[in-house]
């Protein structure tokens, strides 16, 4: 039994081909002034899925088509998803300081994306207990993504000038998830700084990986979630995964979700978790150039998840619960390996 959870060989030879055929693709048809790519919504066959790990379910990959419209956000169920907020409760944007915020943003990623602050979410399932999008705005945002879409904590990595700045309501946001009982974790990234990225990417993973480990449904979100959540989840992917490599990776994320993390800072940030002193985050930055760090074989996989989980004072060997494990947990019953998820 694995404590680690596994993508199975056809998944990840599905991912691998995918990879290789939209690569060409989204370079022929991603070209700068595009607007967002039409991709939305659960991947398919994994409506109402609740289970953790990659092979959970059938994973698609569809086309990016960067000239189309921002579409509305995707439920569970495949629906399209309506906003709750109205007039009274919704933040205005100031269309200068978006105007700025998206040409820095496409400075900094060298993609064609733009945050559209007045259409609200816009999220994307990774995994069916993974979703990455935009930042939360309003009370009724926290009741949607726990409501429609199960989440039970959310994952922010957004600095509190990054809200001042689009005039959200940081209070009434946790008073809320406190209300509705969503966890809150932060691991703050300086907005468009690759530095930051790698250098806050091990303290961030180990965190993503605890609180999927627990069970949890996590909306992983910055701004625009373009950039500091994707790259969070790209880290927990290619890290804890067993993914091939960290194109692979960052791949099957990107064609979920069209967006634009780092991923020279994700490379550099796995060597110095390789390289990080045995059981412990990394605590020095190493020179490096690629392809160092561009692929892991398991033994430095588990490598690397060790010194995740013990960061946390947890124990690596940790299995991952299954529901009826999570229950027992919870109910404070004695748990067995029969409770843990089955090797993939």
């Amino acid at each position: 039994m694995s404590c680690l959870a596994r993508a199975t060989p056809a998944v990840r030879a599905e991912a691998a081909a995918n990879a290789r055929a939209q690569t060409g693709a989204r370079r022929r048809m991603c070209q700068p002034g595009s607007a967002h790519a039409a991709l939305g919504g659960a991947p398919a066959g994994v409506a109402g899925a609740r289970g953790r790990g990659a092979s959970r379910g059938r994973l698609d990959f569809p086309s990016p088509e960067c000239n189309a419209p921002l579409p509305a956000p995707r439920s569970r169920r495949g629906n399209p998803a309506v906003s709750t907020r109205n007039g009274a409760t919704a933040p205005q944007a100031d269309a200068v300081g978006q105007d700025a915020y998206n040409k820095a943003m496409a400075e900094y990623s060298k993609t064609p994306f733009e945050y559209r602050h007045e259409l609200g979410l816009y999220y994307h399932f990774i995994l069916p207990n993974l979703i990455v999008g935009t930042q939360p705005q309003t009370r009724e945002d926290i009741d949607r993504l726990k409501d429609v879409e199960g989440v039970t904590c959310m994952f922010d990595t957004q600095q509190d000038k990054d809200k001042d700045y689009w005039k959200v309501d940081a209070g009434a946001i946790r008073d809320q998830m406190n209300k509705r009982g969503v966890l809150h974790v932060r691991q703050p990234f300086v907005d468009f700084n690759a530095d930051s990225l790698r250098v806050g990417l091990p303290k961030a993973v180990a965190q993503m990986d605890k609180v999927l480990r627990e069970g949890h449904v996590v909306y992983c979100h910055c701004t625009a979630g373009m950039g500091r959540s994707p790259g969070v989840a790209i880290g927990y992917l290619y890290w804890c995964l067993n993914f091939d490599s960290l194109d692979q990776a960052y791949d099957f994320l990107t064609s979920k979700r069209p967006c634009g993390p780092k991923k020279e800072s994700i490379r550099a940030a796995t060597v110095d978790m390789l390289r990080a002193r045995e059981g412990a985050l990394p605590d020095d930055i190493w020179d490096s150039q690629d392809p160092e760090g561009a692929a892991i074989d398991e033994y430095e996989r588990w490598d690397i998840v060790t010194k995740l989980r013990r960061s946390l004072g947890d124990d690596p060997m940790t299995c991952v619960l299954s529901p009826l494990g999570q229950a027992k947990k919870m109910l404070g019953f004695e748990l067995t390996a029969d409770d843990c998820m089955p090797e993939h």
